[in-house]
């Protein structure tokens, strides 16, 4: 009886209040007041380790979640082995259940993130191919934002192939999750496609690039109200694989109609 109060007791049980504490620090977070948002998290996570090592294992996600917050605090404040010490405590606890597949996802493509801007860029490899092989993975815009962000890391690192097989990753999410023609999704669509086109082009593969970047200028062409800064910005870089390849005419009508866009033409 006393495990079941401390999930589900009076006021929610401690787990919930926990998690509810998680979700004030990310407000807080949010409305740029980092010292409330990281003294909320720390007394979130206290209290959800507290809760797990009583046995409560239904307090695991939500301390999964507030690690991951807490590594990234630390990222920010470059303490990156306190880091990722914090991310692999959080992997550990995510591969205790094997039906939280989404929860490793992230876990995992945090703490490859984390390993790279420690300087281990062999064992953040490791970690994100592992992240990349997981299955049953669904489609997911915080997930595909996450994926971003180590894809942009891992080419940093100088390892195009694996920043390719994320971004790819995030291309595939932003379809899924691209409802119709809400602006907000086609425009994550059309940076996801851009994004891609552009590890692409830094592995070599021209014409392959070429294919996402007549998607995303197509996609961005489509959008009402689109910034004129960023249709020729997509349209620039789209001229330019074109004359790679040797599409010259199409090239040169882009790099036009980029300049008329932006008044310079």
């Amino acid at each position: 009886m006393r495990r079941l109060r401390q999930v589900t007791g009076e006021g929610g049980g401690p787990a919930q209040r926990a998690m509810a504490t998680l979700d004030e620090a990310e407000r807080a977070r949010d409305a740029g007041d980092r010292a409330t948002a990281r003294r909320l998290g720390d007394a979130a996570v206290a209290e959800l380790r507290s809760l797990v090592a009583a046995g409560v294992h239904e307090a695991e996600p939500g301390l999964v979640r507030g690690l991951l917050s807490q590594s990234e605090e630390l990222r920010e404040l470059a303490r990156h082995a306190e880091a990722v010490a914090v991310a692999e405590e959080a992997v550990t606890l995510a591969r205790a259940d094997p039906a939280r597949t989404q929860s490793l996802a992230v876990a995992l493509a945090t703490l490859a993130g984390r390993l790279l801007h420690a300087g281990r860029t062999a064992d953040g490899l490791e970690v994100a191919r592992e992240s990349a092989a997981l299955g049953g993975v669904r489609p997911d815009a915080a997930l595909a934002q996450l994926l971003t962000t180590l894809a942009a890391a891992l080419a940093g690192a100088g390892e195009h192939e694996a920043a390719l097989a994320q971004s790819e990753r995030v291309v595939g999410m932003r379809r899924a999750t691209a409802a119709g023609n809400d602006r907000g999704s086609r425009i994550r669509l059309g940076q996801a496609l851009t994004e891609h086109a552009n590890r692409l082009v830094a592995a070599g593969r021209w014409a392959d690039a070429i294919e996402f970047g007549a998607e995303a200028v197509a996609i961005h062409r489509g959008l009402a109200g689109e910034p004129a800064d960023r249709l020729a910005s997509v349209l620039t870089d789209y001229a330019i694989m074109l004359r790679r390849v040797g599409r010259e005419h199409e090239a040169v009508a882009a790099a036009a109609e980029a300049a008329a866009i932006t008044g310079l033409g």
